[in-house]
């Protein structure tokens, strides 16, 4: 999500004033063995402004294998898509409030009477506010229509300040609370706005709940294009299930990139750690 703020929060649709498409790839391992196991994912989010960035709309989704085991030996995949509006008030220098909802369907590896996965269909909702270099929210994301499953309360913050000369470092959290409160951390440097290196520590987002440490780095490539990998250095501790193999032996790859276009707002040219 650091990646893909969308997928927590429906309130980032839009919030930037710019249209932009973000996609992650994420592998393990990252050349798969004949007759080993495997996990693979792929996110990807669209987003951009309306009337002149009062309002934002969205589309979410995501693919999933989610190392998850069927009765019959095959791997059940787990597939997201929604779409996403937003309401932005911008006043004085640099105030935001924002306000979103997503609604569309999800599957489910569960299985069903039939001995399929169960599509259902859920709603989120998510509120944001940022002053400059400050964002703070929370959020609801996903939401099942038959009351079971319901998604945790996420609460999420940021913060970004110069280091020397066109130095930048971000710093963020995001809380979880359900049965249990979960926390994540991560920092990221930017040198002269050209490299981004990172360290987040997970605990919300990885599979079956257990932690994740992963080291980042990111590139712009001109103003309309960046590029992204990510590492999990914990990943390997996580048993993926094949149909008669488990392997351990590697951690996640993630690889990302986004593209963004100014809709005549004038806000491409601006940094964003």
């Amino acid at each position: 999500y650091p990646f893909i703020p969308l997928t927590i929060n429906p309130a980032a649709a839009g919030a930037s004033k710019i249209f932009s498409a973000k996609g992650i790839f994420r592998i393990k391992p990252l050349f798969q063995v004949i007759g080993g196991a495997s996990s693979s994912q792929q996110f990807m989010s669209i987003d951009m402004p309306l009337k002149k960035g009062d309002w934002g709309l969205g589309f979410l989704g995501f693919n999933t294998d989610q190392s998850f085991a069927t009765s019959s030996g095959v791997i059940s995949s787990n597939l997201g898509l929604a779409a996403v509006l937003s309401r932005h008030w911008n006043w004085g220098r640099g105030h935001q409030l924002s306000v979103g909802a997503n609604s569309g369907i999800n599957q489910y590896p569960i299985q069903g009477r039939l001995g399929t996965s169960e599509m259902l269909a859920s709603v989120g909702v998510g509120i944001t506010y940022r002053k400059e270099a400050l964002t703070l929210g929370i959020s609801k994301p996903s939401n099942r229509f038959d009351g079971l499953g319901d998604a945790p309360l996420y609460m999420q913050a940021s913060y970004y300040f110069p280091v020397a000369n066109l130095h930048t470092l971000k710093l963020g959290t995001v809380i979880r609370k359900d049965q249990e409160t979960k926390f994540d951390l991560n920092a990221v440097f930017w040198y002269q706005e050209k490299v981004g290196v990172g360290v987040w520590y997970q605990q919300t987002g990885s599979e079956f709940g257990d932690p994740a440490l992963l080291g980042t780095v990111e590139v712009p490539l001109g103003i309309n294009f960046r590029v992204g990998y990510s590492y999990d250095f914990l990943g390997k501790n996580v048993t993926t299930l094949g149909s008669s193999t488990t392997s351990e032996a590697a951690g996640f790859h993630q690889i990302f990139i986004s593209y963004n276009l100014d809709f005549g707002l004038g806000k491409l040219g601006q940094f964003r750690p």
